[in-house]
């Protein structure tokens, strides 16, 4: 009976360790469960309803108040811009209009006491217009700018309302012309920019002329002088020559009666 008191405290401590063994197993897999399962970085973003599709910004400021979805348009303008460098402008305007499919049809370049300057007529898509416009302002600083727009949707549509069997006359091609001008026009726009750059002061300020060629103009004009001198003299040599002999025998006269 002793032995088996004995053996109580050694059972007891086995159940305990079989009771703390099982406890341990069963908050594991709690602990495991708790851990947020890793996010896959590469996940493709929800896609957005309807709802929530946001309109993008336009393009270039104010344009949706100038466009006239399906209808002809002429566009017009001029613009000044101020640049800082008159190269690195003209390189990049190159590259602009290249983008926007424009070209030239007049160019003119000046350089002044004050600034260096080019005036460009630029035709372009009516479509590429206000993009253009847009883009030029970021080459520097707009001193001036004016657009004008007028659409011709009526003026083609009544010309075209007008009987086309009608007899080849001066007024029927004097139309025609009229309407492919307006279709012409409607199509490419016309822009007028001026771009300039103001000299700097050390390019108005002429340079100090060296000393060896101020010398030699000192000496060719002293030169100068001495010529037309004696050219001078050779006109008036008689009457030098009067002078001199009259100087002679005043002082030879002069001389006698003091002598006496």
């Amino acid at each position: 009976m002793k032995n088996y008191v004995r053996l109580l405290p050694l059972l007891g401590l086995m159940l305990a360790g079989c009771a703390q063994s099982a406890e341990t197993e069963m908050v594991e897999p709690t602990e495991t469960a708790a851990v947020p399962a890793p996010t896959n970085l590469l996940a493709p973003a929800p896609a957005v309803g309807p709802t929530e599709t946001a309109s993008p910004a336009p393009e270039v400021p104010l344009a949706r108040l100038w466009r006239t979805a399906g209808h002809p348009v002429i566009y017009q303008g001029t613009m000044e811009l101020e640049v800082d460098d008159f190269t690195t402008a003209s390189a990049r305007l190159d590259t602009v209009l290249i983008q926007r499919g424009a070209y030239l049809t007049n160019a003119l370049e000046t350089t002044d006491t004050g600034r260096h300057q080019q005036v460009l007529t630029i035709r372009v898509p009516s479509a590429q217009f206000l993009a253009l416009t847009s883009a030029l302002t970021r080459l520097g600083t707009v001193h001036h700018k004016q657009l004008t727009s007028r659409d011709v949707a009526a003026e083609l549509a009544r010309q075209a309302a007008k009987p086309g069997a009608r007899p080849d006359t001066a007024a029927t091609r004097q139309a025609a012309t009229e309407h492919q001008l307006l279709t012409e026009q409607a199509a490419l726009a016309t822009l007028q920019l001026t771009y300039f750059q103001f000299r700097p002061a050390t390019d108005l300020v002429p340079p100090e002329a060296a000393v060896a060629p101020r010398i030699r103009a000192g000496l060719w004009f002293g030169w100068r002088i001495v010529g037309q001198l004696f050219i001078a003299l050779a006109y008036v040599w008689p009457l030098l020559l009067g002078v001199a002999g009259w100087g002679f025998w005043h002082w030879r006269r002069t001389s006698t009666a003091v002598g006496q």
